[in-house]
Order: structure tokens, then sequence, then C-alpha cells
């Protein structure tokens, strides 16, 4: 392929990861909040490729 993005074809795992600081994990409230923004930032890449493979099915083996 010639597009410069092809590359990134071959990966067949992807995630999100977003660094917190120690500090950050003290306050168990203020970590769930911070939490749940985050995954709410997250959630459209998320939906992306579960879009994509809306009925999608594995081959049966015979």
């Amino acid at each position: 392929m010639e597009h410069p993005q092809a590359e990134y074809l071959k990966y067949k795992s992807w995630y999100l990861e977003y660094p917190l600081r120690d500090a950050e994990l003290l306050d168990g409230e203020a970590l769930l909040a911070k939490a749940a923004e985050l995954f709410r930032t997250m959630k459209p890449f998320n939906d992306y490729p579960n879009r994509a493979l809306a009925g999608f099915r594995m081959p049966e083996s015979r």
C-alpha cells in the first residue's frame, strides 16, 4: 500500500492510556470522577472499531 498510515493496518490490538500521578490515586472520589471523565472521552475511539465490526461473524470451522 502507498498510504502513509497503511502500516497501522497490520496491528490487531488498539488501546488508549492516560498517565495518572500517584497523588491522583489517593482521593477515591476524585479518582472515580477522573476515571469517568476519561472513559467518556475515550468512548468514541472504542465505538469506532465496534461499529466497523457490527454484524461480523468468524467463519465456522467444518
